[in-house]
């Protein structure tokens, strides 16, 4: 962790950088759609694994994805996505653009 922090200034930075520092807003209509892992969670979970951590399988990462907010997997009629993906949409227009650029 302290080589990812001292590398990128902080693991933030690190892990929004596989997603453009944009959250990904997924638009399932089904439960059976949303993966249990993708392509992106695969390429960060060998990321991680080549720089020493462990028990960060593909699985795991796109979990922490999920949890994190670096993906909105909300169903399409849950009353929450309409919500997360405003509210993702604000932080680029309110500031977190601006957040983000600090970052880089």
């Amino acid at each position: 962790m302290m080589q990812v922090i001292e590398e990128f200034g902080s693991f933030e930075k690190y892990i929004w950088s596989f997603v453009n520092h944009k959250p990904i807003v997924s638009q399932f209509r089904y439960p059976r759609q949303v993966p249990v892992k993708t392509p992106k969670a695969e390429v960060i979970s060998k990321d991680l694994v080549r720089r020493g951590f462990r028990s960060v399988g593909p699985t795991v990462v796109y979990t922490f994805m999920q949890v994190a907010g670096l993906t909105n997997d909300h169903l399409i009629s849950c009353f929450r996505f309409q919500e997360c993906t405003a509210t993702a949409e604000a932080g680029e227009r309110d500031g977190e653009k601006d957040r983000r650029e600090n970052l880089q």
